[in-house]
């Protein structure tokens, strides 16, 4: 099974103290290969470096950092903002902010004094007029970068749909399997961010087979989606929703992790990555949060053991 990374940080509790108790149950768990970093997040500043360093056990060498957080921050305060956009000033800001990414994690790898962050999760931004050109444009200037070790791969998030509110509306995913084959980049596909595109569980398994029949699937993260408004959101929600049964009104269960996982076995190479990002009930219990992930994991290992 390809190493497990959590996206902790979507299901962190309130409090510095909880919150390191939380992460030394995390490092307990012997499937937990690494976690997923927000940026800015956890590495905004060197006191948060600093902080994050001495939370990651040591054995966490396959951790990844994801740009989300910062794009959509971004995007919010200025909508021609992203590495995909057709506007220059839009796209030289976000060159900016990836060199900022990129000095940080330098840093934070000098100080944890290993190189322990295997890939940097990066998305096709604008909403709605994010461009292709634009976009492979700015995977040359970023891999000018030396990004300490780590490999850049596009995040795939839900495409803009005339007549549908999107939540991020970057770019489809074809010109993205297309942008990771020229480039020689792999792409990482988010079950909930497919699902709320396509509004249905089959559009993950459609978006994990088209890139794994193109050889470029890295990573598979899997988090829930569904039609309906809950505790996390309006439905339809990019809100890491947990997997069915814990949340009953999520569409990926046991069976739809079944699914991508066979889906993605049509690659030849292996993934380099898997793994889990769920909220959680407010109220939860430490061990109940790790509790969510685990039942993704156990649902992705069922799925390998009867390959």
């Amino acid at each position: 099974m390809p190493p497990f990374v959590v996206g902790a940080y979507a299901s962190l509790p309130q409090g510095r103290e909880t919150q390191d108790n939380y992460y030394d149950l995390l490092g307990s768990q012997p499937w937990i290969d690494g976690i997923e970093i927000p940026f800015p997040g956890d590495l905004a500043e060197s006191s948060d470096r600093v902080r994050m360093i001495g939370r990651l056990p040591k054995h966490w060498r396959n951790n990844t950092v994801t740009a989300i957080p910062g794009t959509i921050r971004h995007v919010w305060a200025d909508p021609n903002f992203g590495l995909a956009s057709p506007d220059g000033h839009g796209r030289r800001a976000a060159l900016a902010f990836f060199e900022q990414l990129r000095d940080s994690l330098d840093d934070f790898v000098q100080r944890r004094g290993s190189q322990d962050v295997r890939f940097v999760e990066i998305h096709t931004a604008p909403t709605r007029i994010a461009s292709r050109a634009a976009m492979a444009a700015s995977l040359r200037d970023l891999s000018r970068l030396d990004w300490s070790g780590a490999k850049l791969v596009i995040e795939h998030c839900d495409k803009y749909i005339d007549g549908q509110q999107p939540e991020k509306g970057f770019l489809p995913i074809e010109d993205e399997i297309a942008i990771c084959r020229e480039a020689g980049i792999g792409l990482t596909v988010n079950w909930g961010r497919s699902v709320v595109e396509g509004r249905r569980a089959q559009a993950a398994v459609d978006h994990i087979a088209a890139a794994a029949e193109a050889g470029v699937l890295a990573g598979l993260m899997f988090s829930g989606a569904g039609p309906m408004e809950t505790q996390y959101g309006y439905g339809w929600i990019d809100g890491h929703l947990p997997m069915n049964p814990d949340e009953p009104t999520s569409l990926m269960d046991a069976a739809a992790i079944e699914s991508a996982m066979k889906a993605a076995r049509v690659q030849d190479k292996p993934l380099a990555y898997l793994g889990a990002k769920v909220c959680v009930p407010e109220g939860a219990s430490l061990q109940e949060r790790v509790d969510y992930l685990a039942h993704i994991h156990d649902a992705a290992r069922a799925e390998r053991i009867g390959a």
